[in-house]
């Protein structure tokens, strides 16, 4: 159980170096990519972060211990979807950059950041959310009810 000093809201769009710090460290502690790859992904993805956090397509949560530091975070992007038949909705919730910072883990704060944001995907009348696990994550997913799916993908090279 997560400690109740613990206090869970949602990200500013100010705060964007904080959550690209989480999704660095999220692949850096899944060992992908070198450092020079990582770090243009933060680059890249830099003014991607504050236009989706500015226009809404994307929300970030973060956990606060009751200092005010960050414990974790994590988000969910919202994409246009085509409705299918047995999902009217015409919008899909991807859940992104869900990490707890090393010294706070084992605590359920993954847990809590993950019902916030699927108490949230939920309000807005979704039906379904996705997400890519990793090794670590996957049992807390399978414990909130996700399910591994049919996904397939292909990559080309480099660019």
């Amino acid at each position: 159980m997560a400690p109740a000093d613990i206090t869970i809201r949602e990200a500013a769009p100010g705060e964007s170096a904080i959550i690209l710090h989480h999704r660095r460290s999220m692949f850096r502690d899944m060992g992908e990519g070198t450092v020079e790859q990582l770090d243009r992904m933060v680059e890249v993805a830099t003014p991607w972060l504050a236009r989706a956090l500015a226009d809404g397509s994307y929300h970030h949560w973060l956990a606060l211990d009751s200092s005010g530091r960050v414990a974790g975070g994590g988000g969910v992007l919202l994409c246009p979807w085509p409705a299918n038949p047995k999902d009217p909705c015409t919008e899909r919730a991807v859940i992104l950059n869900v990490y707890t910072e090393p010294e706070f883990r084992k605590l359920g704060i993954a847990r809590q950041i993950m019902r916030t944001i699927l108490a949230w995907v939920k309000e807005r009348g979704l039906r379904a959310v996705n997400l890519h696990a990793s090794e670590e994550g996957r049992h807390l997913y399978e414990k909130l009810g996700f399910e591994a799916t049919n996904e397939m993908r292909l990559r080309f090279g480099p660019p």
